[in-house]
């Protein structure tokens, strides 16, 4: 339960306050006067990944700082609205709180509804809800429906197409079958690279095919491959820092094949 409501109120007020203040023609920062919407899209992408981290690690300090960054670039694109007369924060929280209240029947609508309340039932019907508010048309296909060509990362995107496809009954069986054809994208991969002249277009489809196919594989263990990605770049960072410690001060450019192997060897088994 919110203890203090009108402190929130107040720190969200002098917060939007304090961005408007940026914005100011005449004595705002010149940093933010010249943001657009399309120009602060990658600090958004940015903040959302870095808070995914904080909430990976569990560490309260570091996901309430994370948090508020995400909200600084909520708050700012708001303030961008307000500023071209278009929406303003209110009408985010607005879109937002509606939103919520329609797909959560269970919680909000009638009798009825709120007598279906396993969890099956309660995804079933945010889909449908889903649905409806996009506006699906009866011609339009599963994929578009579903809302699966919006701009997501390619392996978020898999995996939706993955779970939407599944829930047309085309799909694996179990993870077995999914290592089976992971298999097989491998081979046909194999196959392309050892051409004697490589079609290094064929090369880069079977390549997509793999990434894709992995995805699945992700999905049928129950893991979102967009953060299994995630996990192994940050495992090869820490490696590669470990790496640069052994160095001993030496230019990691000046080091040899050798050299980088046994750096190599040596934090991967540290």
């Amino acid at each position: 339960m919110i203890s203090n409501d009108k402190t929130i109120q107040h720190e969200f007020s002098a917060f939007c306050s304090l961005i408007a203040r940026l914005r100011d023609p005449e004595k705002g920062c010149p940093w933010d006067l010249k943001q657009t919407h399309e120009t602060l899209a990658k600090h958004m992408i940015e903040e959302a990944y870095e808070a995914c981290t904080a909430l990976e690690g569990g560490k309260p300090k570091e996901i309430c700082d994370e948090l508020g960054d995400v909200l600084l670039q909520v708050v700012l694109n708001a303030q961008l609205g307000v500023d071209a007369g278009t929406f303003s924060i209110r009408d985010v929280i607005s879109a937002i709180h509606n939103k919520i209240v329609r797909r959560h029947p269970h919680v909000f609508g009638s009798e009825e509804e709120q007598k279906r309340r396993e969890l099956s039932q309660i995804m079933s019907r945010w889909q449908e809800i889903k649905e409806e508010e996009n506006g699906a048309k009866a011609e339009d296909s599963v994929m578009k429906a579903r809302g699966v060509y919006k701009t997501y990362p390619a392996s978020v995107q898999a995996y939706k197409v993955g779970k939407v496809a599944h829930s047309v009954g085309f799909d694996w069986d179990e993870p077995g079958e999914v290592w089976e054809q992971v298999s097989r994208e491998f081979r046909e991969l194999q196959d392309e690279w050892e051409q004697a002249e490589k079609d290094l277009q064929k090369v880069h489809e079977e390549i997509g095919d793999l990434y894709f196919t992995l995805a699945q594989l992700c999905r049928h263990l129950g893991w979102e491959p967009e953060l299994v990605a995630f996990k192994a770049n940050q495992k090869f960072l820490s490696r590669f820092e470990k790496m640069e410690a052994l160095s001993k001060g030496k230019p990691l450019a000046q080091l040899t094949k050798d050299e980088w192997e046994e750096l190599w060897k040596s934090v991967k088994t540290s």
